[in-house]
């Protein structure tokens, strides 16, 4: 849990953003909260293009850092910096081409249309903060800077809140401009938090290679711009569901996630902080503690969640009076926080077990229930009860989480019956004619630790890296944790000493195997990482 309240800490003022950007907006007008409940889509389309393309910039300037072509990791951040200028360019563009057909087919007002058309068209054509920021924020953290993005993040929050008031509701000099200095705020905070990452252009490479640099970039950052686009697909699809019936509707969707990401904090901290341990201890075959690290996260966690119950079961008036006090709204609000409150428990193993397949290696599993529980069953169960009347669509909710987690539940017994068979011993690999399971820690210089994991992951090696936040507290190292077989453990760690700086270290150690008789040099020259194997009976530096 050491881990844990860092990470909460960093999802709590994001959330607290949102839920003050919305109070101020529900204060002003109704229609303006169910405008923005609108173009939350959009929003999550631009952030997820922008962060991803971000990750790609940030991993393949790690790679070439460490291969010491850092000419090259400077062309990286000039390719990522004209793509944030393109990708701005597009969404500007088609804000002004669709931005008024989508907000029709997602309300029948014509006022909520026309406020979603004028924040949404704000936020589009404003968002260069966004991309830069965050492609920037990326290349600060590729050479080792995390204090200034960081600082970037908090000073634009700060600066959002700040000037929401003034702007919607025209205090001072300034004139009162609703929904509009709604959106005028938040582009404000994000440019402001551009200016301060933004430390100088890099020039990008000449035309005739751009799009190769392009293209690795959008490799690498696919992943999370994939994870977060379904995310998106699914609340634009339940919107569209909900614009049949009413636009507070609509609203009462909006407001239920920015109400709920609250209480889900705790959770969120504690899937971060257990992939580790799942990791190290699988790795050992320690299966009797990996299960009790499972349990106990499924109780810690459930006492998290019965917090929220609690408060959507006795006070959700009270929590949608914090934005609004339509009348259609509550009534329709306190009968869906009514329902949906029922799912925070069955929530609990349906989020904590795609992090434990996550932590094993198992994708497949993972990414299975994580498809299940957002696409695969929450969307049609939520159009088909639509058809009966809107009660019944909040229904889907409980009904996803409890499908996707007894699916979850069928999973893990499936993994503790393997996990019986081997009565306690080291992990045996499932493939035919593998040898032993091995565990790789490898310390890593925090700038060489992109690189590493790149290579890594191309060479199919399944591995945890410990939280970004521990590796900032400490001062300069990340832990790999890299579970494999035996046989591969020498192509292992030839790319991890290929991908480390072209440094060379001296590091006294005193290590000794688990045997009292051997013992081991009490210096060893490494160029980079200093690395350890083990299995349950020994512990071997190398």
């Amino acid at each position: 849990m050491r881990i844990a309240p860092p990470v909460m800490l960093a999802q709590l003022i994001q959330a607290m953003y949102n839920i003050v950007d919305s109070y101020f907006v529900g204060q002003f007008s109704s229609d303006g909260l169910t405008a923005l409940s609108i173009v939350y889509p959009v929003q999550l389309i631009v952030t997820a293009i922008a962060v991803g393309t971000g990750v790609g910039v940030n991993t393949l300037m790690s790679r070439y850092d460490g291969q010491g072509n850092h000419h090259l990791a400077d062309r990286t951040a000039g390719t990522g910096t004209v793509l944030a200028l393109i990708s701005w360019l597009i969404f500007a563009v088609l804000s002004g081409l669709l931005m008024r057909p989508f907000a029709a087919i997602s309300t029948e007002s014509s006022s909520v249309a026309d406020l979603a058309v004028t924040y949404g068209t704000i936020v589009c054509v404003g968002s260069p903060g966004v991309f830069l920021e965050s492609t920037w924020s990326k290349v600060h953290q590729a050479r080792g800077n995390m204090r200034l993005p960081m600082l970037a993040q908090i000073a634009g929050a700060a600066a959002n809140i700040v000037l929401d008031p003034i702007l919607i509701f025209g205090l001072g000099p300034a004139p009162a401009l609703g929904v509009a200095g709604a959106a005028f705020a938040t582009v404000s905070g994000q440019v402001l938090a551009a200016l301060i990452v933004v430390s100088g252009f890099r020039k990008p490479p000449p035309i005739r290679v751009f799009r190769s640099y392009a293209a690795k970039i959008y490799r690498l950052g696919f992943p999370s711009i994939f994870m977060q686009l379904l995310f998106t697909v699914y609340i634009m699809a339940l919107n569209m569901i909900l614009a049949g019936f009413s636009d507070d509707a609509v609203t009462v969707l909006g407001l239920y996630y920015k109400v709920q990401s609250f209480f889900f904090i705790p959770l969120s901290g504690l899937q971060t902080c257990i992939v580790p341990l799942l990791s190290y201890t699988y790795a050992k075959g320690a299966y009797g503690r990996c299960r009790r690290v499972v349990k106990n996260s499924v109780l810690l966690a459930m006492s998290f969640m019965l917090v929220g119950i609690a408060c959507f079961e006795l006070i959700p008036e009270q929590l949608l009076r914090i934005f609004t006090a339509e009348p259609a709204v509550l009534e329709i609000g306190v009968q869906a926080f009514h329902i949906i409150g029922i799912s925070f428990l069955p929530a609990v193993p349906s989020l904590i077990l795609p992090v434990f397949f996550q932590a094993i290696g198992a994708a497949l599993p993972s990414v299975l229930l994580s498809l299940t529980r957002q696409i695969f069953c929450l969307i049609p169960v939520f159009w088909l009860f639509s058809r009966i009347d809107l009660a019944y669509t909040w229904l889907a909710f409980p009904i996803a989480e409890v499908v996707t987690g007894t699916l979850g539940l069928c999973f893990y017994l499936h993994r503790i019956h393997i996990w019986d068979r081997c009565k306690g011993a080291a992990l045996k690999p499932e493939r035919k004619g593998a040898t032993a399971m091995k565990l790789i820690t490898a310390i890593v210089n925090r700038r060489d630790t992109s690189e590493v994991c790149a290579a890594l992951t191309d060479a199919g090696f399944y591995f945890t890296r410990m939280a970004s936040t521990g590796g900032f507290l400490t001062g300069g190292n990340s832990t790999l944790l890299i579970g494999t077989e035996e046989d591969r453990v020498p192509q292992a760690i030839a790319i991890i000493r290929q991908n480390c700086s072209r440094r060379t270290e001296k590091i006294s150690s005193n290590v000794q195997l688990a045997t009292p008789s051997a013992a081991y040099p009490t210096e060893v020259t490494v160029g980079g990482a200093t690395l350890f194997v083990s299995d349950v009976t020994q512990f071997e530096k190398i």
